[in-house]
């Protein structure tokens, strides 16, 4: 996985994480310019830097250098009997139902933005 992606990455969770670049700077002791950089895949990130980024964002480190697609965070971890089970049912769902659910799920995503 390259600097960009990763970068991407640390981007997503913090600001999933409702902090600025100028928070997440703060508490890794670097500047923000310097964090943009490291977002923007334009420095090197070393491993122990990325542990810090992971323990502060409260991301497995798996998360940013992993090969696998990140989730979302609050998403049932793959594997698991819920997520199965959920994925299931949605599989047995008649077109009809799966876009309600569609809709169900984007008014979710807005009311969370705009709530």
């Amino acid at each position: 996985m390259g600097f960009k992606e990763i970068g991407r990455r640390i981007q997503q969770a913090r600001e999933e994480k409702g902090l600025t670049q100028s928070d997440l700077a703060l508490a890794l002791g670097l500047t923000q310019a310097a964090l943009s950089n490291y977002e923007l895949g334009k420095r090197r990130l070393y491993l122990h830097q990325i542990e810090k980024i992971s323990q502060i964002l409260g991301r497995d480190l798996e998360y940013f250098i992993g090969t696998s697609e990140p989730e979302p965070s609050g998403a049932i971890p793959r594997g698991t009997p819920d997520r199965d089970r959920i994925l299931g049912r949605i599989r047995e769902l008649p077109d009809e139902d799966l876009r309600d659910l569609t809709a169900y799920l984007d008014f979710l995503a807005w009311r969370k933005h705009h709530g």
